[in-house]
């Protein structure tokens, strides 16, 4: 891991397809006032024009509040912003590309979902975090995989690469996780879908406060 990394813990919020860039950066400030510690910027059905000026924004936003800003998927465009980092897919660029391109102080995460063999593939490779999940039924990926928590909980006991959690997580189910040993979870729907954005990242916020 990146020596001058720093600790993922807390709320990382990942942004929803949102077309309208004023409300997205409305939304995603409400995050950052209500405690978010990550923000990650994911676009998979907006065009490129449209992701570069929504990206640009939030750089600007999360500078002005001092809020790692990691990209999904997009090198180039992690480049373009001399964003934190980038997170990959199954899909994406493997890790070791990344680095080359990125070089040795931005931020990879990568993927695991629930195989063992890209989590072990991901720490040999040097991973800044290791991303598991769908935790739960989710509605962003609802054909995802669901990782068991017994393997969340072997995987931090086992590696010291820090582990965030992701899909399906809400405040009804986010102890579970806790109890496994998560320091970090990953939400989308869970904050940007609710009324009060600012609130509810506090609520899911003060349960990290002990970390």
């Amino acid at each position: 891991m990146v020596a001058d990394t720093p600790i993922i813990k807390g709320i990382y919020a990942i942004t929803p397809e949102e077309a309208d860039t004023n409300v997205l950066v409305e939304k995603v400030e409400a995050c950052i006032r209500g405690g978010a510690n990550l923000i990650q910027y994911r676009a998979k059905q907006l065009s490129a024009d449209l992701r570069y000026i929504q990206a640009e924004y939030l750089k600007i936003l999360c500078d002005k509040y001092n809020t790692p800003l990691i990209i999904n998927d997009d090198i180039e465009l992690c480049l373009h912003l001399n964003a934190f980092g980038v997170h990959l897919g199954a899909k994406d660029d493997n890790i070791t590309t990344a680095r080359k391109l990125l070089g040795p102080h931005k931020i990879i995460g990568i993927s695991c979902y629930n195989d063992w063999k890209r989590v072990e593939k991901a720490v040999d490779d040097k991973a800044d975090y290791i991303a598991l999940g769908a935790c739960f039924p989710s509605l962003t990926k609802p054909a995802a995989p669901q990782v068991k928590l017994e393997m969340i909980a072997e995987v931090i006991k086992k590696y010291q690469t820090p582990v965030v959690a992701v899909g399906g997580i809400d405040l009804k189910n986010v102890d579970l996780l806790i109890q496994q040993g998560v320091e970090c979870v990953a939400l989308i729907n869970s904050l940007f879908k609710e009324k009060n954005i600012e609130t509810v990242t506090q609520k899911f916020s003060q349960l990290f406060i002990k970390y």
